[in-house]
């Protein structure tokens, strides 16, 4: 059965489906860990980054001949690969399945397309995850260098990222495996987020293109290329035009609905302050602790100015749970979104009438352009765990403050965390907050920060929560 899902793919539905809310109630809790980083092998993009097998791309290839036997072969093993594909077990390894692959894509008959897209990555651990990336639109790709030589078709298939597949099958060891939903949108768990996932996957385009359209020209006729390479050419123009983006994965986290999101360190630039956010999930409950004293050194300078510096503010109020809940869940899948992929969905190009498609005969050179990040000093990073009892942080990882600079996931989560907490509603927090929570803000608790841009909590900041826990649900009145 074909259902639609992102990068314009089709995905079969999962024989285990995962609840809508949040992981078992019975599951053990999971030991302090922040969520993996996919396997880089899923990372590629068309295949481009793997080491190409050189023997296998030929200088000058052509087509088979229309109605030879080899492309007579090349075309059962196509038919027998697209069988294959339909019975393919989500979670079982696709042996079977990834040898054919490798055999066709090393068949005579796809000489052009080794040149086209060298080094293909098909290092496929599920079956799932092959049969999304065939539907994605390898199989079209494939078709392509059989149907053009035979003459049924001139439409040139452009090879689509490979979708990354993130459910139960394809990271049973993830510690956030027990809240990911299948890959199959109409699952409950699914649509319970697909109003998230549509919000962030359209930030995300905007992130790049700010709705804008690629202007690429690529018509043969506008060019002047070298004789012998208008096909190379033409196909590297109208890939380079292809739209790119962070993507989030087919699967992926479903509604995380308990637990407290916790998020420590400095926001502002000259006018900071070192804060603690606690963030419960089922309540809404807002804690918010905040030492604005500046720096030692500013610090020292008012003193001896007459001036004291402020004390530890205390708030403590309530906010919307879908919105926390939003925030915890794109924060959560940060680590599974996928920087600079081919989300197109119309990925077929009209072979122009007067070019050839074959590979030159010489080496040609192209030339790319590299990305670039963006920042400045008035950045700060935030720490953040999600934790559900002491000593225990399924997830965690990093924000910049006041928004994620040239990350589109990172700058859509810390938008929606400002989001949310300016719609706080002051008064007493429906749940008091929970002591144990003190104890993963310890150094030695908390992971480690990359590059040590984020610090632990104070001791000041610690001391106020202490307070607070005999305190209970509300702030002392000023």
């Amino acid at each position: 059965m074909l259902l639609s899902c992102v990068f314009g793919a089709a995905c079969a539905k999962s024989t285990q489906p995962v609840d809508a809310l949040a992981g078992p109630a019975d599951s053990p809790e999971i030991a302090r860990v922040r969520a993996p980083e996919p396997d880089p092998s899923q990372r590629l993009t068309q295949g481009e980054t793997a080491t190409p097998d050189e023997a296998l791309v030929q200088l000058g290839a052509e087509l088979c001949a229309a109605k030879s036997d080899a492309l007579v072969d090349a075309r059962a093993r196509y038919e027998a690969l697209d069988s294959l594909a339909e019975g393919l077990d989500n979670a079982a390894p696709p042996t079977e399945f990834v040898a054919q692959l490798k055999a066709l894509y090393g068949h005579e008959c796809l000489a052009v397309g080794r040149g086209d897209n060298r080094g293909l990555n098909m290092e496929i651990a599920t079956g799932i995850e092959a049969r999304a990336y065939w539907e994605a639109g390898l199989d079209m790709w494939f078709r392509t260098y059989l149907d053009v030589a035979d003459g049924s078709d001139d439409t040139v298939w452009l090879l689509p990222s490979r979708p990354v597949v993130v459910t139960r099958d394809t990271r049973p060891l993830d510690p956030l495996a027990p809240w990911m939903c299948s890959a199959d949108p109409e699952d409950p768990c699914a649509q319970r987020v697909a109003a998230w996932r549509s919000r962030a996957q359209r930030t995300f385009e905007l992130f790049k293109y700010g709705g804008s359209h690629s202007t690429e020209h690529c018509d043969p006729d506008t060019h002047d290329w070298p004789q012998g390479e208008e096909y190379a050419r033409w196909r590297a123009c109208e890939r380079g035009g292809l739209r790119r983006h962070a993507s989030l994965p087919l699967g992926g986290l479903g509604s995380i609905e308990d637990g407290w999101i916790v998020v420590y360190g400095r926001r502002g630039h000259y006018q900071y302050c070192d804060e603690v956010a606690a963030l419960d999930l089922s309540s809404g409950s807002h804690y918010r602790f905040a030492d604005c004293a500046h720096r030692p050194e500013i610090a020292g300078f008012a003193a001896a100015a007459g001036a004291l510096p402020p004390g530890i503010e205390v708030e403590t109020g309530t906010i919307s749970t879908e919105l926390l809940r939003e925030f915890a869940w794109v924060a959560l899948s940060v680590a599974y979104v996928e920087p600079n992929v081919v989300t197109e969905r119309a990925l077929g190009r009209t072979l122009p009438s007067r070019v050839r498609m074959a590979r030159p005969s010489t080496p040609m050179s192209m030339s790319g352009f590299g990305s670039r990040g963006s920042g400045s000093s008035g950045h700060t990073t935030l720490g953040w765990i999600w934790t559900r009892a002491s000593n225990k942080s399924p997830a965690s990882g990093e924000l910049s403050w006041p928004d994620g600079r040239s990350d589109p996931a990172k700058d859509h989560a810390v938008r929606l965390l400002d989001f949310a907490e300016q719609r706080s509603v002051p008064g007493c927090a429906p749940k008091k907050l929970p002591a144990w929570i003190l104890d993963n803000l310890t150094a030695e608790r908390l992971p480690k920060s990359k590059y040590e841009l984020v610090d632990p909590p104070s001791e000041a900041l610690v001391a106020a929560m202490r307070r607070q826990l005999s305190r209970g649900r509300c702030a002392k009145k000023k």
